[in-house]
């Protein structure tokens, strides 16, 4: 059965977490990458509208200034993110 609904308002989020939190409390419909919303699809707190539809991951990445000395710190981040990275997202 097809439903058309007409929204009465828009909500406007820049932050992604915000953005399934409110689509999870009832607020309307939301696009989020699939590493964000699984676990509350999981859960029962969101529906996937197209189930059938393949989940598209994300690039994402690290970038730096140039410089010839990389900060340690900087470079613990990056090989720790590049490999947690890849489980979280699929």
């Amino acid at each position: 059965p097809t439903l058309e609904i007409t929204p009465t308002g828009r909500l406007r989020l820049d932050d992604l977490d915000a953005i399934a939190d409110a689509a999870a409390d009832g607020m309307g419909l939301a696009w989020l990458p699939w590493w964000l919303v699984r676990d509350r699809i999981q859960a029962g707190a969101l529906m996937a509208l197209l189930p059938d539809q393949p989940r598209y991951l994300y690039d994402c990445h690290a970038l730096w200034l140039q410089t010839p000395h990389l900060p340690l710190k900087v470079r613990l981040a990056v090989d720790a993110l590049a490999f947690a990275l890849p489980k979280s997202m699929a």
